[in-house]
């Protein structure tokens, strides 16, 4: 008779191999070709349990065959909250009960027409378009700058959309509909002239002499001078044209009024100078943090006051910092400059770095403000009406993804909103504009404009599942500080993991970042040393319902369970068809490898109970994290206790006892090590063979059955009756 150790061989030492000889069998090919084509069609425990062959099949996949008529109590399992530690599931003692509730998620998900990934996503753009704004603004005006002197005649500027553009812009005219021939007739006008071009004109008329005015151009359009303008009119249109463009102070507008106020402040002869000049005075209140709304007269009033006069307004008026403003400058009771300048070079020095310091505070002050509003109203909009009826968040959104506030009509951007971005064929993605692209990946509407279940790179429930075992993965078979350490070091690691899987979007973003496949990896129990970016990037583009696929042809078949726990298509993409109702596309792939592995060991423990335990052993090895998942295993305890020849009678002592009998004899770290793992088994399987006589394995089959829960007529032992009673 061949020995217990060599049969358990010839099927382990090729797993891959012996589980495709099972998979093949007709039975077994009929019931999990079932599964995969219905249970995704489930919405319901009741559903589930009605249907005998689905939910035969999912508890024998996790070993709970022989409680398949106790549907009542099952029931009770599947319907637990598996997050309340005091849910039915949870206060059982035998983990393959909650291990099986996990498996299905009865419940619907949680809608949210934005997550908090896709809000900090919005928010991060429309931060960015601020900081964007401003360097275009930048290069428009630095273009224009250089540009116009290079004008040999008005046609070189009409001709020129971007100049013509600026010009009309900052003279409040909307450029998209300009004409090349009349603005030339209005820079070719003369002014002066009732019955020239310009001042006969209805519409724009003003807007149009100030056009007119700022250029020097004659009436053949030829240079009425060596440039189309002046210093002082070019920095006009730059002035107005940043004005009317920007939304918040940037820091080349800052620059450029730091410039104006310095080439300023040294021609100031008297305080009117400063007051009687918007651009200094607003840069005097914004750099010393006046209150904008500061009368002219109460400035000049401090600045001119006698400090050394007690009664002085500065020193009698305000909340005690006036006297501080006042030596900001060096004026005369008169209002005139002192000996000297308006500002010393330090007083000047300290001006221009509180401005540098404070020019933006209002604009930040006003971003928050928004920001804030947006995370707020979020929180209770569910549908994509509320969202392109709230004025302000419409504003925000059009600015974060650079879209014109009249550019697109509200019923197109409904469309838009409510697209399906996994279709290319959706409404959005026909559009092929990348900025509508964009605003509707960010926001998860359904087709009727209600919010949806976000589609995310990972279930809920997986990410949280994953999160766990990663935990118990670092931390297991450590004791005292070290795992206090391990734990910390894993929660924070589960944290980074938790925050930013939500914003993958694609599995070529996700295989960038190394740290976030390596987490699930090591979760799996894989080691991420021994796959390589090629190697991801090949399992990824695997289709998984190919069994010769890259995935699918890996010795390991967590490799194939760790790609089907993402949601991403053969092509990488987010995809719909990944989500199989009450089970996931992982969910679904590990019942059907748990199945075929219950069935191998099964078919295999009729003729040798010792090669079925050394299976059940070998596959529950992984999951082993302390002694007590030992000793609250029967099945795992009775390969314990005949390895190393202990009596049954050790489940009578003290359960501290017990953990540090299995200790004791078995460093539970050698688990993890194959070599150590082989010799455990050949061990067991020797001690095995020798307790039981090979052949002799009638009797043998029998208790190991009946420790696997394989029996269909043993029922529920009395203790499980017990269990089951006090959980009411």
């Amino acid at each position: 008779m061949v020995s217990t150790y060599t049969s358990y061989d010839i099927i382990a030492r090729d797993m891959k191999t012996s589980l495709k000889r099972v998979s093949q069998e007709p039975q077994v090919s009929r019931e999990a070709q079932y599964y995969k084509d219905h249970i995704g069609k489930i919405t319901s425990v009741d559903e589930f349990m009605a249907d005998d062959r689905l939910y035969n099949y999912a508890m024998t996949a996790h070993g709970l065959e022989d409680m398949i008529y106790a549907k009542a109590f099952m029931k009770k399992v599947l319907e637990s909250d598996l997050n309340d530690s005091n849910s039915y599931a949870n206060k059982l003692t035998d983990d393959r009960y909650r291990n099986f509730a996990a498996s299905f998620n009865f419940t619907k998900g949680t809608t949210d027409s934005q997550t908090a990934a896709q809000e900090d996503d919005v928010i991060g753009l429309y931060k960015q378009s601020l900081t964007t704004e401003g360097d275009t603004l930048k290069e428009d005006v630095t273009y224009y700058d250089s540009a116009i002197d290079q004008l040999k005649s008005v046609d070189d500027l009409v001709k020129n959309s971007r100049l013509a553009s600026i010009v009309l812009t900052a003279y409040g005219v909307d450029p998209t509909y300009y004409s090349a021939d009349h603005l030339k007739k209005v820079l070719t006008s003369d002014v002066n002239d009732s019955s020239s071009y310009v001042n006969t004109l209805t519409t724009n008329k003003s807007a149009y002499l100030a056009i007119a005015k700022a250029f020097s151009f004659n009436s053949d359009g030829s240079l009425a001078s060596t440039t189309a303008q002046t210093a002082t009119q070019k920095d006009e249109v730059e002035n107005n044209y940043l004005e009317a463009k920007s939304t918040v102070e940037s820091a080349f507008m800052a620059e450029r009024e730091t410039a104006y106020y310095k080439s300023k402040i040294a021609t100031v002869t008297q305080v009117s100078d400063i007051t009687g000049d918007a651009r200094m005075f607003n840069y005097v209140k914004t750099a010393l943090g006046l209150d904008k709304n500061m009368l002219k007269a109460t400035f000049e009033n401090i600045v001119t006051s006698d400090l050394t006069d007690a009664n002085s307004y500065a020193n009698t008026q305000g909340d005690g910092s006036y006297p501080a403003l006042a030596k900001m400058f060096n004026f005369s009771t008169d209002g005139t400059v002192t000996a000297g300048n308006a500002q010393s070079t330090a007083q000047l020095d300290q001006t221009t770095s509180q401005y540098t310091t404070n020019y933006d505070d209002a604009d930040q002050k006003s971003t928050d403000s928004l920001t804030s509003y947006y995370s707020t109203q979020m929180k209770s909009i569910a549908k994509v009406d509320d969202l392109l009826s709230n004025t302000r968040i419409y504003g925000m959104l059009m600015k974060a993804y650079g879209i014109g506030e009249d550019e697109f009509s509200k019923a197109t951007l409904k469309k838009v909103l409510t697209s399906d971005m996994t279709d290319p064929a959706s409404y959005a993605n026909k559009t092929k504009d990348k900025r509508l692209i964009s605003l509707a990946s960010a926001f998860n509407f359904k087709s009727d404009g209600t919010a949806d279940v976000p589609l995310l790179a990972q279930s809920e429930r997986t990410i949280t599942s994953i999160a766990k075992d990663y935990i118990v993965q670092k931390t297991k078979f450590l004791t005292g500080k070290d795992q206090t350490t391990a734990k910390t070091d894993a929660e924070a690691d589960a944290k980074y993991y938790q925050e930013n899987i939500v914003k993958i979007r694609s599995s070529e973003e996700l295989i960038k970042d190394r740290k976030l496949t390596d987490f699930v990896l090591t979760s799996m129990g894989l080691d991420p040393k021994d796959v390589s970016d090629d190697m991801l990037k090949q399992l990824f583009s695997s289709d998984l319902t190919d069994p010769k696929s890259f995935a699918n042809s890996q010795s390991d078949e967590r490799y194939a369970e760790f790609v089907a726990s993402f949601n991403f298509d053969k092509d990488g993409k987010l995809s719909h068809d990944t989500e199989k109702g009450i089970q996931t596309r992982g969910e679904i792939l590990s019942t059907e490898n748990l199945y075929l592995h219950q069935t191998m060991e099964t078919e295999q423990g009729d003729s040798n109970a010792g090669v079925r335990l050394a299976l059940y052993w070998q596959r529950m090895a992984p999951t082993i994290t302390s002694a007590y998942d030992i000793l609250g295993d029967q099945a795992l305890l009775e390969v314990f206790r005949t390895t190393f020849s202990l009596p049954t009678e050790m489940s009578s002592m003290d359960l501290e006892k017990q953990k540090a009998l299995v200790e004791k004899n078995l460093d539970l770290k050698d688990l993890t090590d194959p070599d150590k793992q082989k010799k455990f088994l050949q061990r067991f399987a020797a001690m095995y063979d020798l307790a039981n006589g090979t052949g002799s394995d009638t009797s043998a089959a029998s208790t190991a059955l009946t420790l696997l829960g394989g029996s269909s007529s043993s029922g529920v032992s009395a203790s499980m009756l017990e269990s089951v009673n006090a959980l009411g």
